[in-house]
């Protein structure tokens, strides 16, 4: 394998890695901190302008909000029409598809994605990021906006790993959703969860898809 000696070539190297040898990933410095209050700003406007929705569980008639399942609210983002203030996300996110699909061979045509504001209390329970009438999703990802959060406001990202013939009791791994950091796992494989936040916790969420997303 050929020994990367570009920084940001290194970064994205190892981001493969991680996601090869555990499922999973995590980018700490996706974005810097002007970058997360830029975007975090713009998640207050859309949702005082009323554009949120309180999300729900399932695909097409099987769609159903429960709020025993998730009590978080969405906003669907376009990003081929993206405005200025979230268009250098998504190139980014498009650089990293890119270097992928070249790397893991993950065949990533698309992407969805959407705003997820988390009120206190909030949380969205276990559950694995594919539908039973399509298996389009190939990666999630969450970029978190969130400023400052220490481990006691809770709000975590939970990861649970399949069992292993060795294992005597269950793994998993808790993130926190700090400012910046982007997190991306396997949908089909990971079950995860959020547990319920003790303020409100921002986030860009969505999937890298082997189907275009109409």
């Amino acid at each position: 394998m050929k020994v990367p000696t570009n920084p940001a070539d290194a970064v994205l190297s190892n981001l493969a890695d991680q996601l090869s040898e555990q499922g999973y990933a995590h980018w700490d410095d996706f974005l810097d901190g002007q970058e997360v209050a830029h975007l975090r700003k713009e998640v207050d406007r859309f949702f005082q302008e009323g554009a949120f929705k309180e999300a729900g569980i399932g695909q097409g008639q099987g769609f159903q909000q429960n709020k025993a399942v998730r009590s978080d609210h969405i906003y669907w983002l376009d990003h081929r029409n993206a405005s200025d203030s979230f268009s250098f996300f998504f190139a980014r996110l498009q650089n990293l598809i890119d270097y992928l699909n070249q790397s893991c061979y993950l065949g990533i045509r698309d992407m969805e994605m959407h705003l997820a504001l988390y009120p206190v209390g909030a949380f969205y329970k276990r559950h694995l990021d594919v539908f039973k009438q399509s298996s389009g999703r190939i990666l999630s990802v969450i970029c978190y906006l969130n400023d400052h959060w220490q481990a006691d406001e809770g709000g975590q990202l939970r990861i649970y790993f399949p069992p292993t013939d060795t294992d005597t009791e269950e793994r998993y791994i808790d993130l926190l959703p700090q400012g910046g950091r982007l997190v991306f796992f396997l949908s089909d494989q990971l079950e995860h969860e959020v547990l319920p936040a003790r303020r409100a916790r921002y986030s860009i969420t969505g999937w890298m898809k082997k189907e275009h997303f109409l």
